[in-house]
């Protein structure tokens, strides 16, 4: 991380962190939203195309929330390589990761 002035990585983590807070919101509002969470859904004799149009509902929540899940993670993680002293560091070359790259995605974990 001696690449990255205290500044930059100061700034990097803020924008992490502002970025969690974020996806911690939607993600919680996608599954509140989430018609699995319709208790009533499951007594109602609803058509065959609006259980269709419900499967597809639930389909997109369940990619919604997957996405979202991943995003999180790889913040998280981010967050993490900060505390360990590790940020900035390709995980698989051991290169240092350009701060350009890492100003357009804090999350980035590689050089390519």
């Amino acid at each position: 991380m001696k690449h990255i002035d205290a500044v930059t990585l100061e700034n990097l983590k803020n924008k992490l962190i502002t970025q969690k807070e974020k996806l911690e919101l939607l993600l919680q509002r996608v599954k509140e939203e989430s018609p699995a969470n319709d208790g009533a859904r499951l007594n109602d004799n609803a058509s065959p195309d609006a259980d269709a149009s419900e499967e597809v509902m639930l389909i997109q929540t369940e990619v919604m929330d997957d996405t979202l899940e991943a995003s999180l993670k790889r913040i998280e993680d981010a967050l993490k390589r900060i505390e360990d002293k590790t940020y900035g560091i390709d995980k698989n070359t051991g290169e240092l990761i350009p701060v350009a790259r890492l100003e357009i995605d804090p999350t980035a974990d590689t050089c390519v």
